[in-house]
């Protein structure tokens, strides 16, 4: 940073979130857990590769056709908190970026995030922050990894926040055998591997077939199915996986509202704790890493009193989820025959994924898929994967260097 004339220009890097400024380095950190599966990553890189992904800052940010949207919470709390704890008001930047306004007018997420999941804190580097925050996390997350903290100073203001939320299914599913055809909405079709409750498991396993609860579903003027949702365990205490086989919207604001409506308007009676002895349910296997740069808000300068001449130099976000069917192969057990006709709640087709508290109005990740190019690819010779748990998104707003794609199965080990 250099002393131009009178004016001293002071820079922000909001990442992990760090945040460097002269003379003062502020660094506020975040990271987040989600569920997570055994398997090498589809993709692991730089958001740019992708020729077919939004990551969005904010729910109501519009999706473009024909494109996955992703949302994970971290960036609008890290967002938040810098609102609340540093400027005491509205973020305000030079040019009044639209991504900016977005995040100014969005719902705080962190109040709708389990409280065991959440680390926040904030402090001087001096009076021993960075300590107490490797302390800290040692205690709640003893599994996590510590955090590092580029660029700090003795002088840096440091702000921490870490989101951690694994879900692991009280019964692993199963892992198909057979490959999974996605059909994207212009009729293109990939191959994927799969987890869930296959043909071949009909009038069988009626434990793990109470575990998944039907919430709502439609059907068209033929009888069949064209709209369904799924907890994928509804015997979860404190997280909720939900998927909806739906077309899409302007938004994810716009898909998680119809969802929600189409939930609480079906009732109690009309929703199905469990499959029936021989119906299907299967999903796609999902594992990535992204890196996303928010360059809109980079280079930008504050207007606020207390951030007036900071600038943000790098607006990063790392995200890394993991869904599969989080268990060991069940053994068999006995069978006994019925006739009814089965269903087939098959997610082949574009669908949203999401979770939250349970019991919670505003969800944490949002998955809008669209096409296959973030699901993982069939692999004839694949043997059933074993022992799976969690996912992970770390969102950091503050590494100053470039995201560099990291070869396919080179997963870095923790959270960030």
């Amino acid at each position: 940073m250099h002393n131009n004339g009178a004016k001293s220009r002071r820079r922000i890097i909001t990442g992990l979130i760090a945040i460097a400024v002269v003379g003062v380095v502020l660094l506020l950190y975040h990271g987040c857990r989600l569920p997570a599966p055994v398997g090498e990553p589809v993709f692991d890189g730089d958001s740019r590769e992708l020729k077919a992904i939004q990551v969005v800052p904010t729910l109501d940010t519009p999706i473009q056709e024909g494109m996955n949207a992703i949302w994970c919470a971290s960036f609008v709390s890290a967002w938040k908190t810098l609102e609340t704890d540093l400027a005491k008001e509205s973020l305000s930047l030079q040019g009044s970026p639209e991504v900016a306004l977005g995040l100014n007018k969005a719902a705080d997420p962190q109040p709708y995030i389990p409280e065991a999941s959440l680390y926040v804190a904030a402090g001087w580097n001096q009076k021993g922050i960075t300590d107490q925050i490797r302390k800290d996390l040692a205690q709640k997350f003893p599994t996590k990894a510590q955090p590092t903290f580029p660029g700090i100073t003795p002088i840096s203001f440091v702000m921490y926040a870490y989101l951690e939320a694994n879900v692991k299914f009280s019964l692993p599913y199963f892992q198909n055998r057979d490959p999974l055809v996605f059909i994207e909405r212009e009729g293109n079709k990939t191959e994927l591997s799969s987890f869930g409750i296959r043909p071949e498991d009909d009038y069988a396993y009626f434990t793990l077939r109470q575990q998944p609860a039907i919430l709502f579903e439609a059907r068209d003027e033929r009888h069949t199915l064209a709209e369904y949702v799924v907890d994928l365990d509804h015997t979860s205490k404190h997280n909720q996986i939900i998927l909806f086989l739906v077309k899409p919207k302007p938004t994810l604001a716009e898909i998680l509202e119809y969802v929600e409506e189409k939930i609480s308007t079906a009732g109690e009676y009309e929703q199905q704790k469990g499959l029936g002895p021989n119906d299907v349910l299967l999903v796609p296997d999902i594992v990535w890493r992204i890196s996303h740069r928010f360059a809109e808000l980079e280079g930008k300068e504050f207007t606020n009193t207390n951030l007036k001449g900071q600038t943000i130099d790098v607006a990063q976000q790392d995200i890394h989820f993991r869904l599969d069917r989080s268990g060991a192969e069940l053994k068999s057990e006995a069978k006994s025959y019925m006739l009814p006709a089965p269903t087939y709640y098959i997610f082949d087709r574009p669908f949203l994924l999401y979770m939250k508290k349970r019991g919670s109005e505003m969800p944490y990740f949002v998955m809008w898929i669209e096409n296959a190019e973030l699901l993982n690819r069939w692999q004839p010779n694949e043997k059933p994967q074993q022992n799976a748990s969690g996912a992970l998104c770390p969102a950091h707003l503050g590494r100053s260097e470039r995201p560099g794609r990291r070869p396919a199965g080179q997963v870095s080990g923790g959270p960030c």
